[in-house]
């Protein structure tokens, strides 16, 4: 006759088959030495990363614009410190005036003082975009270390060069220079684009900052250009357009850097080692078996957004929900990475610049084959659907976006003319 098992021995035999399962689980998760490994590839790939982009000019320059802006750093940072922060009525102003809402005799002559001093330094910035190869300098990329004053106090600057660079297409554009406000408002288009290769997301959002600030200038410079200047423009306008980077890209460095940021102290002696010198000071932190389930969390995060960033944006909009409900769905979640996240305003900026480097190429097309044919074209050549073209009458054309509140004034196109004819304006 078979011994029967008392009930509780049975129980503890099954009770302590799950705490083995369970600790062996935990363990697997516990465990952050795929992690490490993964993190030390992939830092070192993106330390070491080169960023070639289609030059806008021939002959390019050799080497990069990293090297190029880095022996202008110590101008530019000099330039920056004396130079006095505008009130904000002054700023009002100088956006009004560039972006064409008010005329350039409303720029108070301070401000023409300052860009007539800062326009050697300017050009020399500009013509830095002509370097062969894009790349930010070292310490502008999110894995250049976790101090950040020199990365601030250089983009700084550089923001400020865009928008005196923007400003000075539209006085040229004012004072007839069509031809010359171009050359200077693809420079400073192709520097905003200089900012995203490599930049992260912080890179990325001055990118589109700039595009915003230089673009209307730039729109009443094309459309006031030489014809020939006009073909001309087409090209390079198309080149800056191909050489963004993917936002996944973008995403990757972001997520690289903050696992650094959050977890290196987590990595082993040796491994630790082989990070970057600015990342070896590691203070150790508490909670590091709860950090190391965060740490495991994170890189699933980014991997999953990472799979859906380059798609279409609708196709982006509906993923990025699902991953949201996926997270809502997830049970012990620990605190998320801020920084490895794609915002709606990020999405939104992102997309409002394609659109406005798209609107760009339209218009110039556009008046280039009014010119040429004689009459409007019937379509649009662009590769987004979402602008369109509406001829008013011979002489005038609407350029529209599609997308609601992305666009809310189109741009107005005139027939080559006299040149006090060619402007293009916003419509109320």
């Amino acid at each position: 006759m078979a011994l029967k098992r008392p009930l509780p021995a049975l129980m503890g035999g099954v009770s302590l088959s799950v705490l083995v399962s369970l600790g062996a689980l935990a363990y697997q998760h516990l465990r952050t030495n795929a992690l490490e490994e993964r993190l030390l590839r992939e830092v070192n790939t993106l330390t070491h990363a080169e960023h070639p982009r289609p030059v806008h000019v021939t002959p390019a320059r050799p080497g990069t614009f990293g090297d190029a802006v880095e022996a202008l750093r110590p101008a530019l940072l000099q330039q920056a410190r004396e130079t006095p922060a505008p009130s904000a009525e002054e700023a009002a102003t100088r956006e009004s005036v560039t972006e064409g809402r008010a005329p350039v005799t409303d720029l108070p002559a301070s401000n023409h003082e300052a860009l007539e001093r800062g326009r050697p330094l300017m050009r020399q910035v500009l013509a830095a975009t002509h370097a062969e190869s894009g790349g930010l300098p070292e310490d502008l990329r999110p894995l250049s270390g976790p101090e950040t004053s020199r990365r601030d106090a250089l983009l700084q600057a550089l923001r400020h060069v865009v928008e005196e660079a923007a400003l000075e297409t539209r006085l040229l554009v004012s004072r007839g220079e069509a031809d010359q406000a171009v050359d200077t408002c693809v420079d400073t288009l192709a520097l905003s684009r200089e900012l995203a290769l490599g930049g992260g997301l912080l890179g990325q959002r001055l990118s589109a900052t700039g595009y915003g600030r230089v673009w209307r200038a730039c729109a009443d410079a094309l459309d006031a250009a030489s014809l020939a200047r006009k073909r001309e423009a087409i090209s390079q306008l198309t080149r800056l357009q191909e050489g963004f980077p993917p936002v996944s890209l973008t995403l990757h460095e972001e997520a690289v850097a903050a696992q650094l940021h959050a977890f290196r102290d987590l990595l082993s002696d040796e491994a630790r080692a082989q990070l970057p010198p600015s990342w070896f000071d590691a203070p150790s932190l508490p909670g590091a078996l709860s950090r190391r389930l965060q740490w495991r969390q994170w890189v699933e995060d980014a991997d999953r957004l990472l799979a859906v960033a380059d798609q279409p944006a609708e196709d982006r909009r509906r993923s990025l929900e699902a991953l949201e409900a996926l997270k809502r769905g997830e049970f012990f979640r620990q605190a998320e990475a801020l920084a490895v996240r794609l915002s709606p305003e990020d999405v939104e900026a992102l997309d409002l610049r394609a659109l406005r480097s798209e609107a760009l190429i339209a218009l110039t097309e556009v008046d280039v084959a009014r010119a040429e044919r004689g009459q409007w074209p019937r379509a649009l050549r662009t590769r987004t659907k979402s602008l369109m073209l509406k001829p008013v009458d011979e002489n005038e054309a609407h350029i529209r976006s599609c997308v609601q509140g992305m666009m809310p004034d189109p741009l107005v196109v005139t027939a080559d003319g006299p040149p006090a004819l060619q402007q293009v304006r916003d419509v109320p």
